[in-house]
């Protein structure tokens, strides 16, 4: 029985938090959390509502990847919270950028233009002429296995995306997110900019025929292209032969006002 009313069993902890009576007991065992009562003849524990609050918080963080030692840490003060806010802030633009992802599948026959704005990156940049949809591929294939190699992903942004400038379409940049601290040969940190960006959803040889179409709307709008494109592929160059499943962003980058 309930010693009052402003208790709950372990049982009824379990049932609310959709977790097993194990769990609890295994979060006791690492000193989060203590039971508010316990009967010393029966071994029956009882907690208040704010150790229900504050399992689940654990498990809320558990659920975002924090192990108990690091929970347990946080709980004691004893641990740089700036670190777990930056690895929280990653996870956030990782589910954004997959959240986009799924958005752009659910509207395959949307391609509305939109004004956004890029925010600072870190890449590997590799120059190199090509007028091969092929090559093109490959090439960027390569770059992408040699920045991941040197130096690892930035999983928070794309990680492949190429640029060229609208003079010369066959200097294509294949270009990697890296982590932001990466320092070294090919490495470019990226500010902040505004740009003009669309979905195509379709082949890649298509591309080139809609480059008028964003063009035309930063005319239309007055906004001062830097003279650039960059094709951003969301799910990278697709094996598949599906070419109507292909999602690439294009984005025309803009002068700073």
């Amino acid at each position: 029985m309930h010693h009052n009313k402003e208790l709950f069993t372990i049982g009824e902890i379990a049932k609310f938090l959709g977790i097993t009576r194990r769990i609890i007991l295994n979060y006791e065992e690492h000193g989060l959390i203590k039971p508010d009562v316990k009967n010393g003849d029966t071994g029956k524990r009882f907690y208040t509502i704010d150790t229900f609050t504050q399992i689940r918080t654990i498990r809320t963080f558990q659920n975002l990847g924090l192990s108990l030692d690091e929970i347990h840490s946080y709980f004691h003060n004893s641990m740089d919270i700036t670190v777990i806010i930056q690895r929280f802030e990653k996870l956030r633009d990782e589910l954004n950028l997959n959240i986009e992802k799924l958005y752009e599948r659910q509207k395959a026959t949307s391609s509305d233009i939109k004004e956004i704005q890029l925010s600072p990156q870190t890449i590997y940049r590799r120059k190199i002429r090509s007028n091969s949809i092929a090559e093109k591929t490959k090439l960027l294939r390569d770059t992408a296995l040699d920045a991941l190699r040197i130096y690892g992903a930035d999983t928070s942004k794309r990680l492949y995306f190429i640029e060229f400038p609208l003079s010369d379409p066959e200097e294509i940049s294949y270009c990697v997110a890296v982590p932001p601290n990466s320092q070294g040969e090919f490495i470019e940190h990226l500010p902040a900019i505004k740009a003009v960006s669309f979905y195509h959803h379709g082949a890649y040889e298509e591309i080139p025929t809609l480059y008028n179409k964003i063009l035309t709307y930063a005319k239309e709008h007055n906004l001062k292209p830097q003279g650039i494109f960059r094709h951003v592929y969301l799910e990278g160059p697709p094996q598949h032969q599906d070419k109507s499943k292909f999602i690439t962003q294009i984005i025309l980058p803009l002068e700073n006002e």
